[in-house]
């Protein structure tokens, strides 16, 4: 963590120091057992200089750098701690990744699930002639069959990978849309909204009461989740007592929960056919458009654009005014960060 060098260093030691130069954020100089020795954060990585005539001291430098950086942690955790409660922090913004992980296990599930078997050929001569029609029966059926129920499987994997990373994008950009509609957090709201499940982090974003369409959504998101995501994520368990079956006596193993295993996941040789994939993919669709339009508009442009959330009060006031000055607000605000951002990852100062 070359930050707690150059804290350790420039605030703990008095080392002299310099800022930012070409492609340098930082350096800091100073001297160990008589030998000027500097350590640098540069664009291609953490930097330490040491005379070429003392590579013994390498070793050195290291373990001592180890056991400072030690001292460093325990002297700033309790104000670590008061930050994040405070909600003084920062989230990178990962959304492009679950998103893309998400879309990536979607495509392998769409294409497996409209695979389809070509009807097998007819027989003919060499003429050209049929001389044996294909039917039901015929010498390839058991593989035909076995290739069926193979692509079947795999739509389903497919399908259920999707589902997981779809619920975990869900959590994290949430977290991120909360930040980014520019209501300030009280203290340790922060902390409060990381915890919550991804029902009630939707109340905090969408606010209560749920329209009509956003209640019958969110009713099919919790369908998803209670009979496939979470079965399948935790275990096989599933909370209406669907995966546990009772013995009863003279008549057989039932299902703890009777009737109602008709809606679990394991009520199918396939969970998750191509019907069901189709009818999950358009709920996600339709939870993406509610998170991305109306008063979410402008928030998701700061989601889908990288942008890293801050969460203290100032922030939060100037991700307000953004969205005040409509879109052409939303985008100067946009590109005015990613220029900062672009500077900074290239150490262009």
């Amino acid at each position: 963590m070359p930050e707690l060098v150059l804290f350790a260093l420039r605030e703990g030691m008095g080392w002299q120091w310099h800022g930012q130069g070409e492609k340098v954020l930082w350096t800091v100089r100073g001297t160990i057992d008589g030998q000027r020795v500097a350590f640098a954060l540069q664009k291609f990585g953490f930097t330490v200089f040491f005379p070429k005539d003392r590579a013994d001291l390498k070793a050195r430098v290291e373990g001592q750098l180890r056991a400072a950086l030690w001292e460093v942690e325990s002297y700033l955790s309790d104000f670590a701690e008061a930050q994040v409660e405070a909600g003084e922090v920062v989230i990178a913004n990962h959304f492009s990744e679950f998103e893309d992980r998400y879309r990536f296990h979607r495509q392998l599930a769409d294409a497996a699930h409209g695979l389809k078997l070509e009807p097998p050929d007819d027989t003919v001569d060499a003429q050209g002639n049929v001389i044996a029609r294909s039917g039901i029966i015929s010498p390839d059926i058991t593989q035909r069959m076995n290739r069926m129920a193979t692509m079947q499987r795999e739509a389903f994997f497919h399908s259920t990978a999707m589902i997981d990373a779809y619920f975990s994008c869900l959590e994290h950009r949430l977290v991120l849309l909360r930040a980014f509609t520019g209501r300030p957090f009280e203290p340790g709201e922060v902390l409060e909204l990381l915890r919550m499940r991804w029902g009630d982090k939707l109340k905090d974003v969408l606010g209560l009461p749920y329209s009509t369409e956003a209640a019958a959504i969110i009713g099919r998101m919790r369908r998803i989740k209670e009979r496939i995501r979470n079965p399948l994520s935790h275990g096989g368990v599933e909370n209406d007592k669907g995966s546990i079956h009772f013995h009863l006596p003279r008549i057989g193993m039932i299902p703890a929960n009777f009737t109602r295993f008709g809606d679990s996941i394991r009520f199918s040789v396939i969970p998750v056919g191509a019907d069901g994939h189709a009818e999950v993919c358009e709920t996600f669709d339709a939870l993406d458009a509610l998170l991305s339009t109306g008063a979410l508009a402008s928030p998701h442009q700061f989601v889908r654009w990288g942008i890293d959330p801050n969460f203290d009060a100032a922030h939060s006031a100037e991700y307000a005014e953004a969205i005040a000055e409509g879109p052409e607000g939303v985008d100067t605000f946009i590109e005015a960060w990613s220029r900062r951002w672009e500077n900074f990852q290239n150490m262009d100062f």
